[in-house]
């Protein structure tokens, strides 16, 4: 049954894929920054619509979920994010943003586009499945907290997925091509804020004062030993800073120095050491310089783990659409984040990447002049649909 089923897909993706290009094109063209989604949710929503599911609910604001099938087996969710950048696009592209200084510098819309088709495919096979796909449009990836958004507003509660899956576009790789990680495909990510506070003075006379400038290099040049002394070598983990204000005169010390930075690693074990090692550090300085020094977390993305089950049944599903050597184990996962942290710590996920590389130009995700080979959704759309079947038929997933 999931061969011939496979072969319904292939086929039906063939029919949409203009559409689906065509789609994606039109978000394109009209980008909306985290939160500010009201376009594409409408759209999203008429699409829906268009097809005839009536299952739909918002959540979180401009986050829009949907369930596709009736049968009572597994709940297959599938996850894909929809909002733009503050990139002023440089691309070239005749379907470039409209919208001065917004762009998809990181293929959001094709993201949308790609769930869209699937849930194309779905709906049209929704007599056939032996399960049910719950479709997750999600809004505010980019650092605004849209999964906990759609969380919190009880989409997981709602929709009830046994298994939730995620993809991203990677221009990294080729069209044709998909990338899995073993284990962690992204890192957590939380920004921490060291304040410190001393006495200020002349330049002159700094036995009279308490600075709070050497108490600062000396926080940073400590917590640069965090990952090298503290974590194991095989764990990967990075303390970075960004930013540090303080002073306005260069003959007067002053009383106060922001610091600002982030850490980033792949277990919550690693990232709860990371942060109490940062506040003994400042505890440290403070009593060495006789100062104050207050160390503050805004914790963001968690890790992204994938479940070995579900990992092993959507890779398998990939080389089955495109073919074994198409499908790459890329060893460690990024330090980068993604909040499809919130689903995959809740419920057995895996994230795969997609390739998605243009012949024509050299660029990354987050680039002015990103654009993205839009063969990519097609094969998204097969990938995930044989991945989705194939963690429907129970008595497989049982046996993994």
């Amino acid at each position: 049954m999931t061969h011939m089923l496979n072969d319904e897909i292939d086929r039906i993706v063939s029919q949409i894929e203009p559409d689906l290009i065509a789609i994606r094109r039109q978000i394109h063209a009209n980008p909306e920054l985290s939160l500010e989604e009201f376009e594409t949710a409408r759209l999203v929503e008429e699409q829906l619509g268009t097809l005839g599911i009536d299952h739909v609910r918002r959540f979180g604001g401009t986050g829009i979920a949907a369930i596709v099938g009736t049968a009572n087996g597994l709940v297959v969710g599938i996850r894909g994010d929809m909002d733009a950048l503050p990139i002023q696009e440089e691309s070239g592209a005749p379907y470039a943003s409209t919208r001065p200084g917004v762009s998809h510098a990181c293929g959001h819309d094709a993201h949308t586009a790609i769930v869209l088709g699937v849930a194309r495919v779905m709906h049209l096979l929704k007599d056939k499945l032996p399960g049910r796909a719950m479709l997750v449009f999600q809004p505010a990836e980019e650092g605004h907290g849209g999964a906990a958004a759609m969380i919190e507003d009880g989409v997981l509660e709602w929709g009830k997925p046994d298994v939730m899956l995620g993809f991203h576009n990677w221009p990294l790789l080729p069209p044709g091509t998909v990338g899995w990680h073993p284990s962690a495909s992204f890192a957590s990510s939380d920004r921490f804020t060291a304040t410190l506070t001393g006495v200020s003075g002349h330049g002159a006379h700094p036995h009279l004062a308490r600075d709070v400038i050497v108490a600062a290099a000396h926080f940073i040049g400590e917590a640069q030993t965090i990952v090298s002394r503290e974590i194991a070598p095989l764990q990967p983990a990075v303390v970075s800073f960004g930013s540090i204000n303080g002073g306005t005169a260069g003959n007067q010390l002053p009383d106060r120095v922001v610091i600002v930075g982030t850490a980033r690693c792949h277990s919550d074990d690693v990232r709860k050491a990371i942060q109490d090692a940062l506040v003994r550090i400042g505890q440290g300085v403070a009593l060495s310089h006789r100062v104050e020094c207050r160390v503050s977390f805004d914790s963001g993305s968690g890790p992204v783990v994938n479940d070995p089950r579900v990992l092993s049944t959507l890779v398998r599903s990939c080389e089955e659409a495109l073919g074994s050597p198409h499908v790459y184990n890329l060893g460690q996962g990024t330090m980068g984040a993604e909040d499809f942290s919130e689903f995959s710590s809740r419920v057995p996920s895996a994230h795969i990447r997609v390739g998605s590389k243009r012949k024509d130009r050299e660029t990354m995700l987050h680039r002015s002049n990103f654009d993205l080979d839009e063969a990519c959704i097609a094969i998204s759309v097969r990938c995930l649909c044989y991945g989705i079947l194939r963690l429907m038929n129970s008595d497989e997933w049982k046996a993994i």
